[in-house]
C-alpha cells in the first residue's frame, strides 16, 4: 500500500513528486499564485533534477487549496528545476489532475534542434507574478 504525501511538502529531488502537484507561490502584494507540476519523467537526463511546470491563472489571499485550482489549465508552462524548491524555498501544497492544453511540451524530445522553453527558479516564480486575470 503506498503512503499518502502529507502537505505542505518541500521536494529535493523529483523522485516524491506527482503530475498534477500544486506549488504555492508567494507574491509581492502578499496574495498567492499557483505552479501546477504538468509532466514528470521518471528515467534517463534530467529525470530526478527537472519537470515541466505551469502557471495556474488564480490568485488568492492564501495558499492555494485543490478545490480552488482543481480543472484550471496552465497558460504558460516550461521545463523547470528543483532549485525551485531548494533555492526558491516554495512548497507542494495540494494535488489535482491535469487539464491538457494545447502548449508545446517538448520536455521527452532529445533530437538535435529541439527548442525547449526553460525557466530557472527565480523565473518561473517571475512568470507567477506576472499573470493577470484578464478584465472581463
Amino acid at each position: 500500500m503506498a503512503r499518502q504525501r502529507a502537505f505542505p511538502h518541500r521536494p529535493r529531488t523529483t523522485v516524491t513528486m506527482h503530475e498534477g502537484d500544486v506549488v504555492a507561490v508567494p507574491l509581492d502584494d502578499s496574495a498567492w499564485g499557483a505552479l501546477h507540476v504538468v509532466s514528470l519523467r521518471r528515467s534517463g537526463p534530467v529525470s530526478r533534477s527537472a519537470f515541466v511546470a505551469g502557471v495556474l491563472p488564480w490568485r488568492g489571499e492564501a495558499p492555494p487549496r485543490a478545490d480552488e485550482v482543481e480543472g484550471l489549465a496552465v497558460v504558460t508552462q516550461a521545463l523547470v528545476g528543483k532549485e525551485l524548491f531548494t533555492d526558491g524555498l516554495l512548497e507542494i501544497v495540494a494535488n489535482t489532475p491535469v487539464v491538457p492544453t494545447s502548449l508545446p511540451n517538448n520536455f521527452r524530445d532529445n533530437g538535435i534542434g529541439v527548442r525547449v522553453n526553460v525557466w530557472g527558479w527565480r523565473a518561473a516564480i517571475d512568470q507567477v507574478r506576472a499573470w493577470r486575470p484578464s478584465p472581463d
